[in-house]
């Protein structure tokens, strides 16, 4: 029978590293389904106990609607345009979501919903481990001055009530907070002030015995407000390019109730800051308007009082310039009239001195009158009349002439007396004339002041009339204004009342199943993969293969007893797998009637000399004359198999100084198996295997023996065995699963080289019951009980 190559590759897997990784990996799996199916309990469990432990939070959302304050038409030009428009009047438009978030979150308006629903004192009711939020349902009510000195602080109080039901305890594990309350009794529903917090603990119509272990948690309205600003979320309904845009805003809790106040009193709060907001700007311009009126009316009265102020101080400017002209017109007549009589005084000063030969003038043609001038000249005139007509007489009669000379004395003391009459009456004219003069000029300067003070008179009455009409007009507007800001609307307009999700959000208790069994498959299966994924033993044949070409010849099932034969006789699973490994071995020899073997391995403790003392008792049931040398000169364990033999006596014994080996060699119970042990530990093994010695020895028992087993050294540690494979027929070189590291595998069978050397693998301890990759298709589950029977 031909042998086969050593390059033969047995069993020969074509699938990727991948695969074969998946495949162990989901044996390994198979193989461990009770730890599978336990971890998956218990993920479930848990998950299950924590969906009962938590508590339910609900989603309550409502919708909003705001409308703009643009105006669809143009600015107008009055002053009024400028001022804010009426809502009444707004549209719908585009808005800015993250400039609505900061608004609704505003501290103003967070601090305000927080001091309205008095959200920064908490109730809880503590059952088991579990504490529970109340809200309306709740024993007492705490209330306190927001006037105090003290508080309200950061922190939780533990009520504990009394046996009378009516005083009460307040304890913290806070120690900052509870040596302010430790040892104080308190009493419901009266002031207690401790530190300067002034608070009122209400009780409640609603059994105490309820609510065990009953606690309040209170906090700054500043920090509630910022804890509520998380819990808000706002987003946009529909496009948000709209001209109908959509606010909504949800927010979440364990108790849907007070959700649903804090979001109605959230936008009650919002709509009422808007209309204050928008009415700011009314009643700023309201003020403004009644400012000018203030101004306006104070103006008016100043200018009233400038105007009554030229009336009185200048009579004249009730009748205007005319009445001035006109005085004037009559002051330059007098005047005239008495420039006319002077003139004529002056004629008659000039007719007195020239005899005055013509007729007289009377004084009351030139405006001289009521004087004894005209009596005067009237005398004068008849006197001289009688004096023509005397000189007619006296041509006729000497009496007339006497009367003459009489008449010209008196007309000459007549003319002394006009003369003097007349220069009075001159002089009295004169003065007359100068006053004249002088109240011509005044009234001429009182017209030229009076025409300057009409102007600022009708400057004032202009600037009177247009302060009258602006007053007016800023009345009619401050009524305007009046009206707007009591009809004020909000630009917010909610759509739809707040309202609770139909289901709570949290926790999702499916969820929480799927996670629970994702967590308790993922624990054991991300171990076995990672096991796989890791492995740096050898588990399988597929590993070998990965290493090296070399033949494989088979598995070695577990021993119970590690070290005692097996029976060849037996009908156990391990004596079937050293019946097979023999049978494999018989194929890789070919056709020789004697043969020698050499078992090796990598490291210590891989099997290697039980499967050697096993196989050479199984060889034994074939009539075959074996033996079994122990060339492990460095740590013997085939004594271990032969209790009743001498172990110091042995191959060791023989290389270095015996003569006939059969000395050496000894007999065991079993007439066909005998035994060459290692003997005494020498200093120097591995010279004395590669001696010349020990090749004579080989050769010599070869021609002995049918077959020769040697039990060598592990080469991946010492090189004692090297030598010794050139003297055998077959390398065995044996791999325990589970144990035998594959970069150790690797580097030892890097290290043996040679053509004559013929290598074949095996692998010991192997777990027959392990499914896949970890058991042999040659035993199937119902062969292997048939064998264990």
């Amino acid at each position: 029978m031909d042998t086969p190559s050593n390059n033969t590759n047995f069993q020969q897997d074509p699938e990727d590293k991948a695969i074969k990784d998946f495949k162990k990996w989901f044996y390994l799996c198979l193989e461990n389904w009770k730890w599978v199916i336990l971890s998956v309990s218990i993920g479930l469990s848990i998950s299950i106990a924590v969906s009962l432990w938590q508590t339910n939070r609900w989603s309550i959302s409502t919708e909003l609607v705001k409308k703009s304050t643009e105006s669809k038409g143009g600015a107008s030009s009055s002053f009024m345009a400028m001022l804010p428009i009426d809502a009444m009047g707004a549209e719908f438009s585009k808005l800015n979501i993250e400039y609505e978030k900061r608004y609704f979150t505003s501290r103003e308006i967070l601090v305000s919903v927080v001091k309205q629903l008095d959200l920064n004192v908490h109730y809880y009711s503590k059952k088991f481990v579990k504490s529970n939020e109340l809200y309306k349902q709740r024993p007492f009510t705490l209330k306190y001055d927001n006037k105090s000195t003290w508080g309200p602080f950061d922190g939780t109080l533990d009520v504990v009530v009394n046996e009378d039901q009516k005083t009460f305890e307040l304890q913290s594990s806070e120690d900052t907070i509870a040596q302010f309350f430790e040892g104080k009794q308190f009493t419901f529903d009266q002031k207690n002030v401790i530190n300067g917090f002034v608070f009122t603990l209400k009780k409640e119509n609603i059994d105490l015995s309820y609510y065990p272990s009953p606690s309040i948690a209170i906090r700054t309205p500043y920090a509630e407000a910022k804890g509520l600003r998380k819990s808000l979320n706002f987003g946009i309904l529909g496009e948000k390019n709209t001209d109908l845009p959509l606010i909504q805003v949800k927010t979440e809790g364990q108790i849907p109730e007070k959700q649903i106040d804090i979001l109605s009193t959230l936008i009650s709060t919002v709509q009422a800051q808007d209309i204050r907001d928008k009415n700011f700007a009314t009643k700023q311009s309201a003020q403004f308007i009644q400012d000018q009126l203030s101004i306006i009316s104070d103006s008016m009265q100043l200018i009233a009082n400038q105007v009554y102020k030229l009336k009185t101080q200048n009579t004249e400017l009730s009748g205007g310039a005319e009445l001035v002209f006109e005085k004037i017109y009559k002051l330059d007549e007098k005047r005239n009239e008495l420039e006319l009589s002077i003139r004529y005084c002056n004629y008659l000063l000039e007719e007195m001195k020239g005899g005055m030969k013509d007729e007289v003038l009377m004084p009351e043609a030139y405006g001289i009158s009521g004087t004894q001038l005209t009596d005067m000249l009237s005398k004068y005139s008849e006197m001289k009349l009688e004096d023509a007509l005397s000189n007619v007489r006296l041509k006729k009669s000497i009496l007339y002439q006497e009367e003459a000379v009489e008449r010209k004395k008196a007309m000459k003391s007549l003319k002394i007396k006009i003369a003097e009459a007349v220069a009075s009456t001159r002089k009295a004219l004169k003065i007359q004339l100068e006053e004249l003069n002088r109240e011509l000029k005044k009234s001429i300067r009182s017209t030229n002041t009076l025409l300057s003070e009409e102007k600022t008179l009708m400057d004032y009455q202009r600037l009177f009339e247009t302060h009258e009409q602006l007053f007016k007009l800023l009345l009619e507007k401050q009524a305007e204004y009046s009206i707007r800001a009591a009809s004020t609307i909000s630009d917010y307009s909610m759509l739809s009342v707040p309202e609770p999700s139909e289901f709570p959000i949290f926790p999702k208790r499916k969820l929480n199943v799927l996670i629970g069994l994702i967590l308790g498959l993922s624990f054991p299966l991300g171990i076995y993969y990672v096991k796989v994924l890791f492995d740096t033993k050898v588990r399988e044949e597929s590993d070998i293969e990965e290493i090296t070409d070399k033949p494989f010849i088979g598995n070695i099932s577990t021993i119970a007893e590690f070290d005692k034969l097996i029976d060849p006789l037996t009908r156990s699973l391990a004596a079937e797998t050293y019946r097979n490994f023999r049978t494999n071995l018989q194929f890789l020899i070919g056709d020789k009637e004697k043969f020698s073997l050499l078992f090796t391995s990598s490291i210590s403790g891989e099997g290697k000399s039980v499967t050697s003392a096993n196989l050479a008792n199984f060889y034994t049931t074939l009539d075959k004359k074996v033996l079994l040398i122990g060339a492990d000169l460095r740590k013997p364990v085939l004594k271990d198999f032969f209790p009743g033999l001498n172990d110091n006596v042995g191959l060791s014994n023989y290389l270095s100084a015996g003569n006939n080996v059969h000395e050496y060699i000894q007999k065991t119970d079993n007439p066909q198996l005998d035994v060459l042990l290692s003997g005494s530990i020498p200093p120097n093994p591995t010279e004395l295997l590669q001696s010349k010695k020990m090749k004579a020895l080989s050769e010599e028992l070869k021609e002995e023996y049918d077959i020769v087993i040697f039990d060598s050294a592990p080469v991946g540690i010492v090189s004692d065995s090297r030598k010794l494979m050139n003297y055998t027929d077959l390398v065995c070189y044996a791999i325990r699963q589970d144990y035998t590291p594959k970069a150790q595998l690797e580097r030892s069978l890097s290290g043996i080289s040679g053509e004559d050397i013929k290598l074949a693998l095996f692998m010991t301890d192997v777990n027959m019951r392990k499914k896949g990759g970890y058991q042999y298709s040659y035993y199937g589950k119902d062969y292997i009980s048939y064998l264990e029977k």
